[in-house]
């Protein structure tokens, strides 16, 4: 999910300044356009990616004649569906009023809204297409006759990388807001009843 070859967050968590350093209110503004820049096109990414899945596994559920090839299939389609649903629903949202309110504090919404959602990728993200992939995998292997093969195992595994690779980026991403968040309470002024 997360495209770090893609400069949009991986650069604004990086060309920022040093960690806890208080932000200026135009650095704040600046880097909320910037984050809700970076979410749009990720955005964009994830949803023709999803049309994608559909497209490809719709095409092998007509063209394959393994029933758990065809079943693996839809599966995986609806595992798609689920998480794209799943990103609009759990997705930060841009707020046109934002400028006239408290730029910091809708900036911060925008960040644990995120962070709470990559952190939990393995479990909207991920676990959908679980269910699908194993068995459109099984049927692969039983129309192949490869059940017990190396070559099965191989895959498995594979997808098993693709799946920790994923997970970890994510989570890595999510570390990454948690630090923002922090510096930008540390450059928030404290409040009555903050307890700061």
């Amino acid at each position: 999910m997360t495209d770090f070859s893609d400069k949009g967050l991986h650069t604004l968590w990086h060309e920022s300044q040093p960690a806890f350093e208080p932000l200026a209110l135009e650095e704040i503004k600046r880097q909320a356009g910037r984050f809700g820049d970076a979410i749009r096109r990720r955005n964009r990414r994830e949803y023709a990616a999803t049309a994608l899945v559909v497209v490809v596994f719709a095409l092998y559920a007509v063209i394959f004649a393994e029933p758990l090839i065809k079943i693996g299939s839809l599966l995986v389609i609806a595992g798609a569906m689920v998480v794209a649903w799943q990103l609009a629903r759990r997705t930060s949202r841009p707020d046109p009023d934002a400028e006239a309110q408290d730029i910091s504090g809708y900036y911060r919404e925008r960040l644990i809204r995120e962070e709470h959602m990559l952190a939990r990728v393995g479990r909207w993200y991920l676990a959908p297409f679980v269910p699908g992939l194993l068995v459109f995998m099984l049927g692969q292997a039983k129309a192949s006759g490869m059940g017990g093969s190396l070559v099965f195992l191989f895959v498995v595994a594979l997808q098993l990388l693709v799946f920790g690779g994923v997970w970890i980026l994510n989570r890595r991403a999510a570390a990454m807001l948690r630090g923002q968040i922090e510096r930008l309470d540390a450059a928030s002024p404290p409040t009555e009843g903050d307890g700061k």
